[in-house]
């Protein structure tokens, strides 16, 4: 069934290919996009790179997650809330890349592809659960009262840096800065469930690469559920509880067995 909503997205020309450059106007970066009663669409701009193939298989864990969602659901439920859609579209990356590593024996390809997963778990999990703690903070003092000033915000943030990496990285003081160029931390607790949702993806994924037999049903059943339960209900009918830290622990486990085999490599 999902391979069948995959195949529609090529043969029904759902994917806008063509980068930027051969496209004039066209918008940066890739996403997935629709209403109810269309298909859901994709924007690309393709390279031809493995990194674009990450993000063909991302966005169409989001397409076939509206897909599945709108055959599924009467209109009221045909949408998901966005702590699900992550979850929907890094499994698929999650899948992509236990692919590679089954598939590919060069030790410079492996360690190209523990790269790009080691560093993107860093980016998402790690790094966006730093900007969680900065988010949380910025919010409680708004309801205390306490005047959020440019200076403020840059000296709790410039900290929280040194907290999160430690000596072992170099404090450059402009860093103190970023939050300024932080389009999410002025929407309401978004940030932190790119984390949970990495996390959710990698023991998805493992479930489906253990127990196809037992898990892809589930799996679907998630993406068909839409909003026609509370998000924590949805995922946890599909064997992830987000509210232990189980999934947290399995998703450290994979990611310290990758880190130790791309250290191996690149050490050897």
């Amino acid at each position: 069934e999902y391979l069948n909503g995959i195949q529609r997205e090529f043969d029904e020309r759902w994917i806008d290919v063509p980068e930027n450059a051969e496209n004039a106007g066209k918008r940066s970066g890739a996403y997935s996009d629709g209403a109810y009663d269309t298909v859901p669409y994709i924007l690309l701009n393709w390279q031809d790179t493995l990194d674009n193939v990450f993000t063909l298989v991302h966005e169409s864990g989001h397409s076939q997650h509206s897909l599945l969602t709108r055959s599924n659901q009467p209109y009221q439920y045909g949408d998901y809330p966005i702590f699900l859609a992550e979850i929907a579209s890094t499994t698929n990356e999650m899948l992509l890349t236990d692919y590679l590593l089954k598939t590919q024996s060069d030790p410079k390809i492996r360690a190209y592809v523990l790269n790009h997963y080691l560093d993107g778990f860093k980016g998402t999990v790690f790094r966006q659960t730093q900007f969680a703690e900065f988010e949380d903070w910025m919010h409680k003092e708004a309801q205390k009262g306490n005047v959020l000033t440019a200076e403020t915000l840059s000296k709790f943030y410039g900290d929280l840096n040194k907290k999160f990496y430690g000596d072992s990285l170099t404090f450059d003081s402009q860093i103190a800065l970023e939050w300024a160029r932080i389009p999410h931390f002025y929407y309401n607790y978004y940030v932190y469930q790119y984390a949970t949702g990495e996390s959710a993806a990698t023991t998805l994924s493992q479930g489906i690469i253990e127990d196809p037999k037992r898990n892809v049903p589930l799996y679907l059943s998630y993406l068909s559920a839409g909003s026609s339960d509370y998000p924590l209900n949805i995922i946890k009918k599909a064997g992830v509880d987000m509210e232990k830290p189980d999934y947290l622990n399995k998703a450290f486990d994979v990611f310290e067995k990758r880190l130790n085999e791309f250290e191996e490599l690149v050490t050897n």
